[in-house]
């Protein structure tokens, strides 16, 4: 299967090289290419005595193209080679590309159509594709802002109303290749969407509703499919819901507020067993200056209690963007920091000041991030064991984080950055020793690392 891949790949650049008036489409190719070269102190992490600090080289090849019939249809194929680390698999010396060595790392992360309905302004897009619900604050959904097979509807109403809805498989393993004594009954998750955009003259409202109904073998392991973590039990069907709103002014101008509220609730099948939360952020700019842009936030979510049969932290679908800051959420740019992980997370509340696009010398940009965490998860509650400590916070832990991260650019679409964080962690030893960890690795940590990307 991965040779048919990779043959395939190499008919599909022959075409991009070698395209001419008689195609059917025109193929337009776009990507990014990054390198990273770094080190990384989380000791606070681990939850034995061994080490947690690495030293690396990751890259990764992701490659985009666009095979457009006219400006109302076009096909978009895009897939990623890595993330890998130079030395591992594909990266390491004496391989050759050879087909089932076990370390070809090609996959498809996008393959959709898109089109326009003839006449109309109604857009469809249909197969694997990025879905978000609507977000002004943290750079992405907290619910639902990943890589889905879905179909999906724009729909235009007026000049400033927008209706946006869909269907989306989120996982399935019941497919022509499950063994039949595996869980291949009820191992599907499917949500269904819609949301508007509202805008107005500096107002701009998105409130977003999402249902999902998982099936009670979706978080089992040893399947093909992928789980949903912050949404699934084993052996229990769940049934969800969410609803919210992002709001962004610009109406104050030279100030900036933007805004999230977002609630989730989920049902499932076994005993009484449930899990409901919310999420609160607030951001204000000041967009006056030319030479950067100041920013004050605040961030709350709830956090779990004493009650081990019911959760108090917002169930969570998929969300790889959605970050505070650019280490301890993994939020920044570097591979490392590629995908972030909310359920993991939530129950906390946040203050911080950014400094942004900080201009001073030509090419050179920073962002300047200090931000304080608190944990509101109940110290006593079901949640608090070895595997999550680092991660997730109780009311006794606390976190600062600080971040310097700098990009210069070298030519247009090649720039060379510089990732610098430090969190000082204060974990409760009592707390986290009782839950099995070895808390004496309480450390702070640290990061610095070099990424160098090509955009085209």
């Amino acid at each position: 299967m991965k040779k048919q891949i990779a043959l395939s790949l190499a008919l599909l650049a022959g075409l991009v090289m070698g395209a001419t008036s008689a195609n059917a489409a025109e193929i337009k190719a776009t990507g990014n290419w990054q390198v990273d070269a770094g080190f990384v102190n989380k000791n606070y992490f681990s939850g034995d005595t061994g080490s947690n600090k690495t030293v690396s080289i990751d890259q990764r090849v992701r490659t985009t193209f666009q095979f457009i019939a006219n400006e109302n249809l076009r096909g978009v194929f895009e897939t990623q080679v890595g993330i890998q680390s130079w030395g591992n698999g594909d990266f390491a010396v004496g391989n050759r590309g050879q087909a089932n060595d076990g370390t070809d790392d090609i996959s498809l992360r996008k393959a959709y159509i898109d089109f326009n309905w003839p006449g109309t302004k109604y857009r469809f897009l249909v197969g694997k594709q990025s879905l978000s619900l609507p977000a002004a604050f943290g750079g992405g959904s907290a619910i639902l802002d990943d890589h889905m097979s879905a179909a999906a509807a724009i729909v235009p109403v007026t000049d400033n109303i927008a209706l946006v809805g869909g269907y989306a498989r989120l996982t399935d393993d019941d497919g022509p290749n499950v063994n039949p004594n595996d869980y291949n009954n009820g191992t599907s998750a499917d949500a269904a969407f819609l949301y508007s955009n509202l805008k107005f003259s500096g107002f701009e409202f998105n409130p977003f509703f999402m249902y999902a109904y998982a099936g009670a073998n979706s978080g089992a392991s040893g399947l093909g499919g992928f789980a949903v973590p912050g949404l699934t039990s084993a052996q229990s069907s769940a049934k969800a819901y969410w609803a919210g709103t992002a709001f962004t002014m610009t109406a104050l101008d030279p100030f900036k507020v933007v805004a999230d509220i977002n609630y989730g609730k989920a049902d499932y099948s076994t005993g009484n067993a449930e899990r409901s939360g919310w999420l609160f952020d607030l951001a204000v700019d000041y967009t006056g200056l030319s030479m950067m842009t100041p920013s004050v936030f605040f961030a709350y979510s709830s956090g779990e209690n004493s009650n081990d049969s019911k959760s108090d932290r917002m169930p969570v679908v998929g969300a790889q963007n959605w970050a505070i800051g650019s280490f301890w959420m993994q939020g920044g740019d570097t591979l490392t920091d590629n995908y972030t992980d909310p359920s993991g997370n939530l129950g906390f509340w946040a203050a911080g000041l950014s400094l942004k696009d900080i201009k001073l010398i030509d090419k050179l940009t920073h962002t300047f991030n200090v931000i304080y965490f608190q944990g509101t998860n109940d110290k006593d509650s079901g949640v608090v064991t070895a595997g999550n400590y680092g991660t997730l916070l109780t009311d006794k832990d606390s976190l600062v984080e600080v971040d310097l991260n700098s990009q210069y650019q070298i030519y247009e679409e090649l720039s060379l950055g510089l990732e610098l964080g430090y969190i000082f962690a204060d974990f409760d030893k009592g707390v986290w020793a009782g839950a099995g960890s070895n808390s004496e690795l309480n450390e702070n940590a640290y990061k610095a690392t070099f990424m160098l990307k090509y955009s085209f």
